[in-house]
């Protein structure tokens, strides 16, 4: 592994992701600021949906990432992906289809432009998807960084101008968040135009056994990922079901806010996968445990930007205050979001265990649709379903580490334990104890988990410094 490259494209990518993140931060803060709740709840539900619009290519996708991640771009078969990419697009203009039939039918006007946004930015994002996926599997981070930067740079300038203008429609902003995207895709056209602007004459390439076979590979990743998506999408369904759409809204706000680290936590997984399909597969297990004895500390003191949030949030946002105090128990998830994204989940795939990585994911759900069914329809009660949230979450990444550790056979039981007692410490601190307190009582047992973890944490820096 050629650690200058490796940190080159870690800066490509963290510095994409850090202007993602202001423009996420602009918009999350900037936007419920200046447009109705129910307005809000609305542009949410839209995001919410496009969400799933991923798990449409069946599996094509993801059999493409794990039949080719790492493959050097110059030796891919170009007319064989290009032919892919049509027969991909065929098959989403027909679901696009089905969804403008859906929208024909609905009578309520803001549903049925939600759908007919969604059939159109279904088209832009899947294709999008297949070039974000061809850059990502062949190691071109840079190309990748930068389609990911325009498509955020458009939206935000777009609804930066409609709020100068005085425009405080839902619709605009769906509307300049699917043109965003559409000029990035262009762009990623662009950089791989001698993928997709070709002219050949053998045809033997435009064939559906390609696609079955990716579609085979990939079926199992996808239903995983479906069930990944759900875990917590049912438990954000129940909400808008019981509590309606404005807090629904508000609920939503307080998950973006504790998500705007998974920003550059996805930045890393997406650069570790390719990096680890290459190398040597007996390595493989020692880079586990250097990883996590760099990413854990590393995540326990980012999670330090709760206590500022959480003073300022509330004070610029009063009308989400009643679901801002949520955010005390949904910030932490990320510690277990982390663990999942960039160990168990990237690992899993390397190691080619999508079977394990569906049966966790499917177990969760299961779990996740219990618990939810008990706070919502026996309890209904909000905080209990907040709690939810982060319960499946910890679930899920602890069966998955259990997982990896067995086929790795690395030793981290006791680091499961510690890492546990510094969430829930992080919880009760944050939900009982003044903003003052908090954060006083957090930088102590903060300390004192890094000199627990100091030895181990200086012998992974000096395992990196030898890669």
């Amino acid at each position: 592994m050629n650690i200058k490259r490796l940190f080159r494209d870690f800066g490509f990518v963290i510095s994409s992701n850090l202007l993602t993140l202001i423009i996420l931060t602009i918009v999350i803060l900037v936007v419920p600021k200046l447009i109705g709740v129910e307005e809000y709840g609305y542009w949410q539900l839209f995001m919410f949906y496009s969400g799933y619009l991923g798990l449409l290519p069946l599996g094509w996708l993801d059999g493409i990432y794990l039949r080719y991640g790492g493959e050097k771009y110059e030796r891919l078969n170009k007319s064989l992906f290009h032919s892919q990419f049509i027969l991909l697009m065929i098959m989403q203009s027909f679901f696009a289809l089905i969804i403008i039939i859906a929208a024909m039918i609905i009578h309520d006007k803001q549903y049925s432009f939600i759908l007919y946004a969604l059939a159109i930015f279904l088209l832009i994002y899947i294709a999008q998807s297949f070039c974000k996926f061809v850059l990502q599997i062949t190691n071109r981070i840079r190309e990748y960084s930068e389609v990911t930067i325009l498509a955020n740079v458009i939206y935000v300038v777009t609804v930066i101008s409609l709020i100068v203008v005085n425009v405080r429609d839902f619709r605009l902003l769906i509307i300049s968040f699917i043109f965003g995207n559409f000029v990035a895709l262009l762009y990623a056209m662009y950089v791989l135009k001698d993928l997709f602007f070709q002219h050949y004459a053998n045809r033997k390439f435009w064939s559906l056994g390609e696609a079955a076979i990716n579609i085979r590979v990939g079926s199992q990743l996808l239903i995983a990922n479906v069930a990944a998506m759900l875990i917590i999408g049912v438990v954000r369904m129940g909400i808008q079901h019981s509590w309606g759409v404005a807090t629904f809204g508000k609920v939503s706000l307080t998950l973006s806010i504790s998500n705007l680290l998974m920003v550059f936590i996805n930045a890393i997984s997406l650069i570790i996968f390719p990096k680890l399909k290459r190398i040597d597969p007996d390595k493989v297990n020692g880079l586990y445990s250097v990883i996590r004895d760099i990413l854990m500390p590393l995540i326990f003191f980012g999670m330090l930007i709760y206590f500022p949030i959480s003073y300022f949030i509330p004070l610029w946002l009063p009308k989400y205050d009643s679901a801002l105090i949520y955010m005390s128990v949904l910030f932490p998830m990320i510690a277990y979001q982390s663990k999942f994204e960039i160990l168990s989940n990237t690992f899993m795939k390397v190691l080619r265990m999508e079977r394990q990585l569906l049966f966790i994911n499917v177990i969760t759900l299961v779990i996740s649709v219990v618990l939810t069914v008990i706070s919502v329809f026996v309890l209904h009660n909000l905080t209990a379903t907040i709690f939810v949230i982060i319960i499946v979450m910890a679930i899920r990444s602890t069966i998955s580490e259990l997982y990896v550790k067995n086929k790795l056979h690395v030793k981290f039981s006791s680091e499961m334990l510690l890492e546990t007692v510094m969430v829930v410490l992080f919880i009760l601190l944050s939900w009982y104890l003044s903003t003052f307190e908090a954060i006083i009582g957090y930088m102590v047992i903060l300390a004192l988990y890094l000199l627990i973890k100091k030895n181990d944490i200086i012998r992974a820096v000096k395992r990196v410094k030898m890669l």
